[in-house]
């Protein structure tokens, strides 16, 4: 008798030959790069946190905040909406009072200089200046960095292989949770997702990133 063959569809961990007991195999981390993330694709690490800025409504002074591009955040670096507030206005200057996200005073910073406490950022100066009440929220949405798709010409990091997302996850629109297999497990080759103009060089290359972690492809 004829029957239908059974054709497994993709699905979270499909792509899973063996793993570690428990949760050794598995990280809970922040995935990013407003794409959606699919189960099994290979993924780069970013460091030094996410850090979104931007001037309260209202301002009068049209400056600008522009978090570190390398280490937007630095030890002791919580969660949460830090604010920066005019206290002092100047010609062409002025002075801010960094607060964290329990309303603590961190410390003061002069335009143009770089804050760097918890978090790490310059105000620069605008055709308009500052007066006092000027406000900036830096909101920290990730302390440890993050995880993105695999990317072979970045230099941020991602150009390296890290880990394997386990689930899929639509980061389209902001940076969410998920699972990968980051160490200890043993991966279907067949089943992982490359970066559609990966070349084989490159994939051999991230292939043998993961092996160094101990993700080994079957």
């Amino acid at each position: 008798m004829a029957q239908t063959p059974l054709i497994e569809n993709r699905h979270n961990g499909g792509f899973l030959v063996s793993e570690s007991r428990g949760h050794r195999s598995r990280e809970m981390v922040t995935l990013a790069g407003a794409v959606v993330v699919l189960a099994g694709q290979v993924l780069g690490y970013k460091a030094g946190g996410v850090v979104s800025a931007a001037a309260a409504d209202g301002n009068t002074g049209n400056g600008a905040i522009t978090p570190d591009a390398t280490t937007p955040t630095l030890t002791g670096a919580q969660l949460g909406v830090y604010t920066a507030v005019c206290t002092a206005a100047a010609a062409n200057g002025g002075t801010f009072q960094v607060t964290d996200p329990a309303h603590n005073v961190l410390g003061t910073v002069a335009v143009g200089a770089a804050f760097s406490n918890q978090i790490k950022f310059v105000i620069a100066d605008g055709a308009t200046d500052f007066v006092v009440g000027d406000t900036f929220d830096i909101e920290v949405i990730a302390i440890t960095g993050v995880y993105e798709p695999l990317n072979p010409s970045a230099t941020d990091g991602t150009q390296t292989a890290a880990a394997i997302s386990f689930n899929t996850v639509d980061v389209t629109l902001a940076d969410k949770q998920g699972t990968v297999v980051i160490r200890d497990a043993e991966v279907n080759a067949a089943e992982l997702i490359w970066p559609t103009a990966a070349t084989a060089a490159q994939i051999a290359a991230a292939t043998a990133q993961l092996t160094a972690l101990g993700v080994i492809s079957r």
